[in-house]
Order: structure tokens, then C-alpha cells, then sequence
């Protein structure tokens, strides 16, 4: 016990990564690249998912130590998943938890208080409200210390119900950050060659209601009918698949929709594509725009949550939410201009590695989980 305690010594902090969502997005990909980031600098790190979960399994396929537990909305109620949660903190000597859900934050955020844990950071990445209810307002006021958000849209949201809700001060924002290099120096397997008589039309994500891939159908009836040759590839799985894929086969699409599923390297899709489509109703950040820009695609996506913050005008375009025919303009625009679709391309290589590398973001993010930003 000694030496277990000596090591400890040895570490500069404890961090716990506290995310039940089962499949992968850009919330789960934050919490593994932050636990590596702060492994690399020699705090101990942890994981406490779902089990069978994307993130778990990344999570030790890295090394990282994984402890699974299966909550459900009113898990918090239940005295013994509080008290093995307060086993775990206290068992691991953890100083910071970082919370993702709002069923990790009331059982992870109400049993991390019970242990004594130093700092309790809520991580909203979500552009959604949050309700002003009692319960919230205990958890936000009481339990966590902190709240992180990836995006100005993000803060707003969580404060427009008013601030009975939480203190404005407690909310910090920082922006998700991407290594730049690690992302150029990736290998990739294009899916087809790219050709010049049509453009190759690239979207990836969850196949949820958020991302509204259903958007896509309407758009490329569109395109058919203006007479643009083109192509979708959609890299994703989800809930709405079987739905996708019946409204594609009911519209005479299936020539034009390729489904790849869950990609283990999006860059795949990223290189084989023209432009990159991002038909999302909200967003937290857009890790995936980030990448396309990385990729040197322009993004056509819906002026809405913080597309505004990583897409400008000369990255790519901001269409109304749902407007099918100003998204096709631009679709139209990009296929008939291939000079300017390679200089959107360009520029928003140079504004995310100037804005998002991840060097400079996740010091930020370190120094703000240790108390000291």
C-alpha cells in the first residue's frame, strides 16, 4: 500500500473520464485524445463507460485503465451504483472528474462529490438547451465546480433559460482541438478514384436525427434534376440507417448513395471526396469539419450552433437550416468552379492548424482541469 501511495506521489494528478454514450462521435473522441494528452504528461488517467462501449474499447486498446458500469436515467437513486462509484474515485485517488452525459453527471457527479473529489467538470459539447429545473439547477449550482464548453453556441445555450440556472463565470470556453500533423501524416486508402465529369459529395457522422442525413435525399433529387453529375459517400452508422437507405431505394437514388458504415479511417472518405456536406440540425463543434478542412474540402453546412466558429467565407458556405435549393446553389458553384473549390480547400487547412492544433488547445484544457486557468 505504501508504494501504491508513493507512486501516486510521483503522478501530478488523477483524472477520470466518466462517458456512458455506446457509440463513437466527436464527444467521445474528445475525452480519449484528452486522456492521452494527459497520460503523455505523466497524470494517471481512467475511464468509466458503458460497457462494451466505442470509447472503452478504444480506451484499452491505448492502455488506459477502463471501469464499466451500465446507468440508466435513474441509476442515481440507487444507492449501491453510488457507493462502487465512490469506491472507484477513492480507489484511484482521483482529483478530477470530467462528466459527459446528464446521467453521468448526476451518478458521477453526486458519488464524486461524496468522495471527496477536488474538481467536478460537467463537459457540455452539446447546442442544446438545458432545462431550468430543480435538478438541474443543484447539480449545476452545488455539485459540479466547473463547466467546459467547446463553443460560444454552446454557453449561450446552456444560458437561455436565464442565469438562475449557473453562475456565467463558471462556464469556460475552449475550443476542440485536432493534431494537425498526426492527421496530415495519416495513411488512407482512397474508395475511388476522384473524376472530373462529376463531384464526389463526402458526409460523415452518426446516423441520428441530429446529423439529418435524411437532408441528403431531397438535395441530390435536386441535383439530378439540374442536371449535375455527382455522387454521395456517407460514412456513419446509427438508428436511421435502415431509414436512409429505404428512402434512397424509394427515390431511384441507390445509383448515386454509397453507405460505407462505421469507418475506422475517415480520412478514407475525406480524400476520395470533392466537397464536404455537413447537414446537421445543431452541432457542439464540428470535429468533422475540422477534418474535412484538414483534408483541403470546402464545407457547405447550415448557418446554425458553432458552424459559424470553424467554417468562414473562405473555407466554405453557410446555407439556411433546410433550404434545399440555396445548398444546391453552392454544391452547383463548387462543381462548376473547381479552381475556387481548391482554394476553400487550402484555406481552411491554414485556418485549422492557426485556430484548432492541438498542442496549444489541450495545455489549455489541462491547465483549466487542474485549477490553474
Amino acid at each position: 500500500m505504501l508504494i501504491l501511495e508513493l507512486l501516486y506521489l510521483l503522478i501530478l494528478s488523477s483524472f477520470c473520464f466518466f462517458n456512458t454514450v455506446n457509440e463513437w462521435g466527436g464527444g467521445e473522441r474528445w475525452h480519449l485524445d484528452m486522456a492521452l494528452h494527459l497520460r503523455s504528461k505523466g497524470h494517471f488517467v481512467m475511464v468509466i463507460t458503458y460497457p462494451e462501449a466505442v470509447l472503452g474499447k478504444c480506451a484499452r486498446k491505448e492502455g488506459i485503465k477502463v471501469f464499466d458500469i451500465a446507468l440508466k436515467n435513474l441509476s442515481v437513486f440507487n444507492p449501491f451504483v453510488l457507493r462502487k462509484l465512490v469506491n472507484v474515485y477513492k480507489a484511484n485517488m482521483v482529483d478530477t472528474v470530467v462528466l459527459n452525459l446528464s446521467r453521468d453527471l448526476k451518478c458521477g457527479g453526486i458519488s464524486a462529490q461524496m468522495a471527496g473529489v477536488k474538481n467536478i467538470i460537467f463537459r457540455r459539447g452539446s447546442d442544446r438547451s438545458v432545462r431550468n429545473y430543480f435538478i438541474n439547477r443543484y447539480l449545476y449550482q452545488k455539485v459540479v465546480t466547473g463547466i467546459l464548453t467547446n463553443s460560444q453556441a454552446t454557453k449561450k445555450a446552456i444560458l437561455s433559460n436565464g442565469i438562475s440556472l449557473v453562475n456565467p463565470d463558471k462556464i469556460t470556453v475552449i475550443p476542440n482541438g485536432i493534431d494537425t500533423q498526426k492527421f496530415l501524416n495519416k495513411d488512407f486508402q482512397a474508395l475511388q478514384p476522384k473524376q472530373k465529369s462529376s463531384i464526389v459529395l463526402g458526409a460523415l457522422g452518426r446516423l441520428e436525427p441530429q446529423k439529418n442525413f435524411k437532408f441528403l435525399v431531397p438535395v441530390a433529387l435536386e441535383l439530378k434534376k439540374r442536371g449535375v453529375p455527382f455522387q454521395f459517400l456517407i460514412g456513419g452508422k446509427g438508428s436511421q440507417e435502415t431509414r436512409l437507405k429505404s428512402l434512397v431505394d424509394e427515390n431511384d437514388l441507390t445509383d448515386v448513395f454509397h453507405f460505407l458504415g462505421f469507418l475506422d479511417n475517415p480520412k478514407d472518405l475525406l480524400m476520395s471526396s470533392d466537397v464536404f456536406l455537413l447537414p446537421s440540425l445543431w452541432e457542439g463543434f464540428g470535429y468533422v469539419i475540422v477534418e474535412a478542412s484538414l483534408s483541403e474540402l470546402p464545407v457547405i453546412a447550415f448557418d446554425v450552433s458553432s458552424n459559424g466558429e470553424v467554417i468562414n467565407e473562405a473555407t466554405g458556405y453557410l446555407t439556411p437550416s433546410q433550404d434545399v435549393e440555396a445548398f444546391c446553389d453552392k454544391i452547383i458553384y463548387l462543381y462548376d468552379h473547381p479552381e475556387e473549390r481548391s482554394l476553400m480547400g487550402k484555406s481552411g487547412k491554414a485556418f485549422v492548424i492557426k485556430h484548432f492544433e492541438s498542442t496549444k488547445i489541450f495545455e489549455r484544457i489541462e491547465a483549466y482541469l487542474m485549477g490553474l486557468d
